[in-house]
């Protein structure tokens, strides 16, 4: 069996509860009726909730990572800056002191 979108299980849990309403008394024998279509609105409307809250999550996310990648950036900055003073003020024997493991 395929997998649908979410978009198509929306759609097919609108259907089956509309036609299990416009169909009670047949389906009544069978046990499906008004109960198992509100079962059915409830779920889909909870997965549209959850689908909206998931986006926003999303959003979230792109925008924080998008401020960790800038404050990363900046860091890398500020290392190499720093590497290259370090370079110039220190004796080379003491660099490891500083993190610094070039040979030259």
């Amino acid at each position: 069996m395929a997998t649908t979108s979410f978009s198509q299980r929306i759609t097919d849990a609108r259907l089956m509860s509309a036609g299990i309403r416009a169909h009670s008394e047949e389906l009544k024998s069978i046990s499906l009726g008004e109960d198992m279509a509100a079962k059915i609105d409830a779920a889909a409307q909870d997965m549209q909730k959850l689908d909206t809250e998931q986006e926003r999550l999303k959003s979230e996310l792109k925008a924080m990572t998008e401020k960790l990648n800038a404050r990363s950036s900046e860091l890398i900055s500020y290392l190499r800056d720093s590497k290259k003073r370090v370079k110039i003020a220190i004796p080379q024997t003491n660099w490891k002191e500083f993190g610094i493991t070039d040979k030259r």
